[in-house]
C-alpha cells in the first residue's frame, strides 16, 4: 500500500509528464500535432486512470470524513461512463467517443482529491509559458487563427500564475506591472488575430479576477458564475441558432458574428430532440459542415451522449467547481488567477470544444490543481 508521501511523489511526476506531453506535442510543430492528436484522449484517460489508482485507497472510501461524497461521485462517474458506452452501442457509433467521458469524469473526480507539491505548481505554470517568445514573435499560419488564439490564451493563463509565484517568492511587487503588460499584450495579439471568442475569454478572466476579491464569502454569487459559464454555454447555442434564423448579421474585426456555427447547432438541436436519451452519437453526419465538429464543449457532450449522461457529467463538473468557493481569495492571489483561468477556458468552450479535448482538457485539469492545492499567501 502506498504511503501518503509516495502518492504525492508519483502524482507529481505523472501530472508533470502528462502536462509536458500535451503541451509540447501540441504547440511546437503543427504536423506532429496532427499525427498524435488522435491519441490525445486515450493518453489522458490512461494517465488520469493511473492517477486514480495511485490516489485511491479502497479502505479510505468507507472511513474518511468525505466518504459519502466520494462514494456518490464514484457512483455518478461509473454511471456516466457505462451509460455513455451503452448509448454508443445502441446507436452503432464510434466507441472511441466514450473516452471523452471516461477521461473527463476522471479528471473532475480527481480535481480537489489529489495534491501536487509547490514545486510541481511552479513547474506546471512555468512550462506553460515557455513558448511565449516564439509564439508571440512569429505568426503561426500553419495553426490557423482560431487555434493560435487558444494557444495565446493558454500561455497567458499559465504564465500569469507563474509570475505570481515569482512575485511572492522574491517579493518583487513591481511584477504586478509586468502582469498588466502581459494581459495587454495578449489582448492586442488576440485582436490582431481576430480571435474574438478568445478576446471575450480574456475579458472574462479579468472580470472574474476582480470579482473573486469581493465574493469570497458569497457562495450564491460564486455558484451563479458557475452556472452562467456552464449551462450558459448550452443556452448560448440555442440563442445563437435562433439569431441565425432571423437573418441578422454583423461584422466585428472583419468577420461575421454569425460564423456558420448557427447551422451546426440548429441541426444538432433538431437531431437531439428526436433522441434525447441517447444523443446523436459520434458517427452522426452533419449536413451543415464537412466534418463532425460541434464547436462547443458542453453542447458536444449533450448532443453526442444525450441528456442522462450530460446530467451526470454536470454533477461532477459542479462538484469540482463548487469546491473552489471555499478559499479566501484576498490572501491567495495565485489561486485567484488560476480560478479565473478555469472560467476563461469555460468561456472559450462557448465557441470551441476546448476543455473536453486535449491538450486543453489537460490544461483545464492543471488549472483546477493550481486552484486547489497549496497556495501562496500574499505578503
Amino acid at each position: 500500500m502506498l504511503t501518503k508521501e509516495s502518492r504525492q511523489k508519483y502524482s507529481d511526476i505523472l501530472v508533470i509528464l502528462l502536462f509536458l506531453w500535451f503541451y509540447l506535442s501540441s504547440f511546437l510543430w503543427q504536423p506532429f500535432y496532427e499525427k498524435v492528436s488522435g491519441f490525445g484522449t486515450l493518453i489522458l484517460f490512461l494517465g488520469s486512470g493511473a492517477l486514480f489508482l495511485i490516489n485511491t485507497d479502497i479502505r479510505d472510501l468507507f472511513t474518511g470524513e468525505d466518504k459519502r461524497h466520494v462514494i456518490a461521485d464514484l457512483a455518478v462517474m461509473a454511471a456516466a461512463d457505462v451509460l455513455a458506452l451503452l448509448n454508443l452501442f445502441i446507436l452503432g457509433s464510434n466507441k472511441g467517443a466514450a473516452l471523452v467521458i471516461w477521461s473527463m469524469t476522471l479528471v473532475l473526480f480527481l480535481a480537489g482529491r489529489i495534491t501536487v507539491s509547490e514545486n510541481t505548481k511552479r513547474i506546471l505554470s512555468g512550462c506553460g509559458c515557455i513558448l511565449l517568445i516564439p509564439w508571440y514573435a512569429v505568426v503561426r499560419w500553419d495553426y490557423g487563427f482560431n487555434m493560435a488564439g487558444l494557444a495565446f490564451l493558454v500561455f497567458f493563463l499559465m504564465g500569469v500564475v507563474f509570475l505570481e509565484y515569482i512575485k511572492n517568492d522574491l517579493e518583487f511587487e513591481y511584477l504586478k506591472l509586468v502582469q498588466a503588460v502581459f494581459f495587454a499584450a495578449t489582448m492586442l495579439l488576440l485582436i490582431c488575430y481576430h480571435a474574438r471568442s478568445m478576446i471575450v475569454s480574456l475579458l472574462v478572466f479579468g472580470m472574474v479576477w476582480l470579482l473573486l476579491h469581493h465574493i469570497r464569502d458569497k457562495k450564491l454569487y460564486f455558484r451563479a458564475l458557475c452556472v452562467i459559464f456552464t449551462l450558459g454555454s448550452i443556452a448560448f447555442t440555442g440563442l445563437y441558432s435562433a439569431l441565425g434564423a432571423t437573418g441578422f448579421q454583423l461584422r466585428i474585426l472583419y468577420k461575421d458574428v454569425l460564423s456558420g456555427r448557427e447551422g451546426i447547432w440548429s441541426e444538432l438541436w433538431g437531431a437531439l430532440i428526436k433522441q434525447p436519451l441517447t444523443g446523436v452519437g459520434s458517427s452522426y453526419e452533419l449536413k451543415s459542415f464537412f466534418i463532425f465538429e460541434v464547436h462547443n464543449g458542453l453542447f458536444d457532450i449533450l448532443a453526442v451522449h444525450g441528456i442522462p449522461v450530460f446530467i451526470l457529467f454536470m454533477w461532477l463538473l459542479y462538484r469540482a467547481l463548487f469546491r473552489l468557493e471555499r478559499w479566501d481569495y484576498r490572501w491567495y492571489p495565485d489561486r485567484r488567477l488560476a480560478v479565473s483561468g478555469v472560467f476563461a477556458l469555460l468561456t472559450a468552450s462557448f465557441f470551441e470544444n476546448c476543455f473536453i479535448v486535449p491538450p486543453y482538457s489537460m490544461i483545464f485539469f492543471a488549472l483546477l490543481l493550481l486552484s486547489e492545492c497549496g497556495g501562496t499567501a500574499s505578503r
